[in-house]
């Protein structure tokens, strides 16, 4: 049976597109540590900016799915 296989890009072949997601991920991750630093101060109550906090809820797990899947993916190149 045929297999079906997606292309596969190296990263070295599209370096805008590399340096265009590192630079979202640090954004991602920027606006969470924001977040909790401004919570963390009282700068504003979290459960007042219910709209906000899901929002950085939804990045935070977007930006640690992220690493723990690079994580995973280098742990099964070094096999």
């Amino acid at each position: 049976m045929a297999t079906f296989r997606l292309p596969h890009f190296q990263r070295d072949e599209r370096p805008h597109l590399g340096a265009l997601e590192h630079a979202f991920w640090a954004a991602c991750g920027s606006v969470v540590l924001l977040y909790i630093f401004f919570a963390a101060l009282d700068a504003f109550d979290p459960t007042e900016v219910i709209e906000a906090t899901v929002v950085v809820l939804l990045l935070a797990v977007l930006w640690l799915s992220h690493a723990w899947r690079d994580l995973w993916r280098d742990e099964r190149r070094q096999r």
